[in-house]
Formats: C-alpha cells, sequence, structure tokens
C-alpha cells in the first residue's frame, strides 16, 4: 500500500487531483493506494508529528495562508528525509527556494491528466526501486533474489510458492499476498489467481494464454484477461517513453 496525501487550501483543486490520482492508478491493479487531503500546512504537520501518520508520496502546494509550502516542506524534511515531495503551484518563481527541501518534481497549475499520470508513476517507480528482492527462507536457507531475475511466482496447493529465474526454480513457504506485496506492482501483474509473471519477460500474449520467454505457458483467468492487456500496454508505453 503506497500513501499519499495532498496539501493545498484550495478544495476544488485537491478533488481534482486526487480523481487524476485515482483515475491513472486505476489502469494498475496491482498499485494500491491510500489518499488523504489536507486544506492547511499546519493540519498536515500535525497529522504527521502528532498523529504519527506516514505517506510516501505528497502532492503540496507553495501558496497557502499561514505557512506555505516551502515552510512545510522543510519542518517535514527535519524528520523525514525520503518522503517524495511533488510540488503542485502557480507560481514558477518558487522553483530555486524549493531545491533545499529536495523536490521530486515541479509542477505548474493548471494541471492536466497526462503531466500527473507521468510524474505519479515516476514516484512510485522511485518508491518500489528500494523494493529490488524477494526474501524468504526454503530448507533453513535465507534467500535474496533480484526481482528483476524473476519470470513467474505461483501458488502450488494453497501454501507453497513456486519462484522460477533466468537460471533458477525455488519452493517455499508463503502466500501470492505475501510475495505481491514485497515487488514492483509496475513491473509484476496478476494473471490469474495463483500466478504472477514479471512484465519484462512476457514473449506473447494469446486470447487466453501468456508466454514466457522461457517458453513457459500460463493460463489467463476469465477476469483478467484485460487487466493483463491494460497493463502490458502500459508497461510497454513506458518503456518506449509515452
Amino acid at each position: 500500500m503506497i500513501r499519499i496525501c495532498i496539501c493545498d487550501d484550495d478544495q476544488l483543486h485537491s478533488s481534482k487531483l486526487e480523481k487524476i490520482i485515482m483515475d491513472c492508478v486505476s489502469k494498475y491493479p496491482n498499485i494500491a493506494l491510500d489518499i488523504d487531503i489536507y486544506g492547511s500546512g499546519a493540519t498536515l504537520l500535525n497529522a504527521l508529528h502528532v498523529r504519527n501518520e506516514e505517506y510516501q508520496i505528497l502532492f503540496l502546494d507553495i501558496e497557502m495562508d499561514s505557512l506555505n509550502g516551502i515552510e512545510v516542506a522543510r519542518k517535514i524534511r527535519e524528520t523525514d528525509k525520503s518522503m517524495i515531495i511533488i510540488y503542485v503551484t502557480s507560481y514558477a518563481e518558487y522553483t530555486m527556494e524549493s531545491f533545499e527541501v529536495s523536490p521530486f518534481r515541479y509542477i505548474l497549475k493548471p494541471i492536466d491528466d497526462e503531466n500527473i499520470s507521468k510524474v505519479l508513476l515516476h514516484a512510485v517507480e522511485e518508491i518500489t526501486r528500494n523494493n529490488q528482492y524477494l526474501f524468504f527462507k526454503s530448507q533453513n536457507l535465507n534467500y535474496q533474489i533480484k526481482s528483476e531475475t524473476i519470470l513467474s511466482i505461483s501458488s502450488l496447493k494453497g501454501r507453497i510458492i513456486h519462484v522460477v529465474t533466468c537460471d533458477n526454480e525455488f519452493t517455499f513457504y508463503g502466500t501470492i499476498k505475501d510475495v505481491e506485496d514485497m515487488l514492483d506492482p509496475l513491473s509484476f501483474i496478476k494473471v490469474n489467481q495463483g500466478t504472477m509473471v514479471n512484465l519484462n519477460y512476457i514473449h506473447i500474449i494469446s486470447g487466453t494464454d501468456v508466454i514466457l520467454t522461457n517458453k513457459e505457458k500460463y493460463a489467463i483467468s476469465r477476469g483478467q484477461k484485460k487487466i493483463v492487456k491494460d497493463a502490458y500496454n502500459h508497461f510497454i508505453k513506458r518503456r518506449i517513453g509515452f
């Protein structure tokens, strides 16, 4: 689950931004999001420092009453160096001043779907870049497998997970859900209830099956057909820069 917050004193703008984010994520079923909206910097800082809320991504306006976005970001950076801060503002003149808090991107209003979607997906990729390994234990040995080498992951008999990599195969006790939470949602897609494949290794998608580069074939369940095809199309578009 990726937690996102929007901080802007313009409620209509916050609602529009939330809708764009949700519409974008709806195309990627493996990405689970939770979004909170704050109408001022003070309420956001209270949530972070008093209620101990944690967020991975912040869409932050600069021109707000009382505390502006630069001041809010400074306060956040005192305790959180890793939160991805994306400025969404009407004022380009703050660009240089904002650099001290290491913003991830700077977006000028009025916002548009395409720009927000691109920035959001880049932010998700930045977060999941830290999820480069699958960790598991098998036969009293601890394994750390680079996720980029994984072709497929299948559930056998409920609690047994079978992992196929470029040069090996592994089995261990676990669930698909546990494994799914450790993997990049932009690179892995569930083709049926018990199987996930790495989009990087898809060779052919037919009407009912997906064939990987190692020639392994996996059935695509009826409910996942459109989801798998859409995820692969979006994957290809990101790879070629669209």
